[in-house]
């Protein structure tokens, strides 16, 4: 069966209406908004409000919670409609060109679907998409991205500096940590079938043996009645510090205990159990080697981008013409009626320019 790309998929709701509002309009259709050369149209407003739904309805959510959901991602859609065409304006005012990725996402999309590249858009039918839309659909992704990796993250790469990374590595060292450690074996012997004081006496018969010398792990594959029996009671390892993986009943018994000797009886609800030091790890810390500087460089850049983004996007803003109609001015942020005329210079020329 063939599959919808998740990709495509989340880029009919996020850039449908951008997509569609860079079309030709071949009908009479209400305008919602007005940015630069282009419009965003009731229909397209529309659609991507229904994908908006649909998208929240994926998420398990139903009466209540859905609508609540639905009604907190409404205020910022058509925000987030007009941000992304003044992105592909931008991008398409600088000559990018995307076409190239297109055709070799699509390509690669019919390999793994095992469709010639000659069938691909049969293929996008199949999968229930019109391939012009989606190819409108990639374009404005990539334009996206190309445009954000061009005039954005070059600037946050730029000021992140040799401090910025030792910082962030030591506010985070214990991510950068390998914790101690400790490989275990154990013979577990259980209270059914025997009394409890039976079993804790047999508990301590085997301790003594293994304490003169005898193999544990043989007395484990004889006497264990837990599941690690067939492997010779072998647990493999636990992390201690930090993030402890052993519970503090089971640290304090192997407290002080060197690789070779076996704990006291520890006692449990359906039985006892005898824990053996095989390895121990100490705890190390990464060096600051290049490759990690170049991860902390990623993370930090990550974390950096939304705000440098919106920076972008809001002096975008500022040089464009944009404007809501009467109808929409509740929903689309801080931009003025199209009733009205343009304040800024910048926005006036463009008005003028398109009008």
């Amino acid at each position: 069966m063939m599959k919808k790309p998740v990709v495509l998929i989340v880029l009919l709701f996020w850039f449908g209406a951008a997509a569609l509002a860079q079309e030709e309009a071949v009908t009479i259709d209400g305008i919602v908004a007005r940015v630069n050369r282009d419009i965003i149209t009731l229909s397209s407003y529309r659609q991507a409000q229904h994908d908006l739904r649909l998208e929240v309805q994926q998420q398990g959510l139903d009466g209540e919670q859905l609508e609540e959901a639905y009604q907190q991602g409404l205020k910022g859609l058509l925000q987030s409609l007009i941000d992304t065409q003044l992105l592909v304006q931008k991008a398409d005012e600088l000559g990018i060109n995307v076409e190239a990725q297109i055709n070799e996402y699509l390509i690669e999309l019919a390999k793994q679907n095992n469709v010639p590249p000659s069938q691909i858009n049969d293929m996008l039918q199949r999968m229930g998409l019109d391939p012009d839309q989606a190819r409108q659909l990639l374009r404005v992704r990539f334009l996206r991205e190309a445009i954000l990796g061009r005039e954005v993250y070059p600037r946050i790469f730029q000021n992140i500096f040799d401090k910025d990374v030792e910082a962030y590595y030591k506010e985070h060292i214990d991510q950068y940590t390998e914790p101690s450690g400790v490989k275990l074996s154990e013979i577990f012997i259980k209270i059914g079938g025997r009394t409890r004081d039976q079993a804790e006496a047999l508990t301590r018969q085997l301790i003594g043996h293994v304490r003169a010398g005898e193999d544990f792990a043989k007395l484990a594959k004889l006497h264990s009645d837990g599941p690690t029996a067939a492997s010779g009671g072998d647990l493999g390892w636990f992390n201690l510090d930090p993030r402890p993986e052993l519970g503090e009943v089971q640290r304090k018994a192997i407290e002080g205990k060197q690789v070779g000797q076996v704990t006291d009886p520890i006692e449990l609800s359906d039985g006892f159990r005898i824990f053996r030091i095989d390895e121990r790890r100490e705890k190390k810390e990464k060096p600051l080697a290049p490759e990690l500087r170049r991860e902390i460089n990623m993370r930090i850049a990550s974390q950096r981008a939304q705000v440098a983004i919106q920076e972008y996007i809001k002096k975008l803003r500022e040089d464009a013409f944009v404007c809501i109609a009467d109808a929409y001015r509740s929903e689309g942020g801080p931009f003025p009626s199209c009733s009205s005329k343009p304040t800024n210079t910048a926005a006036r020329t463009r008005s003028e320019k398109h009008d």
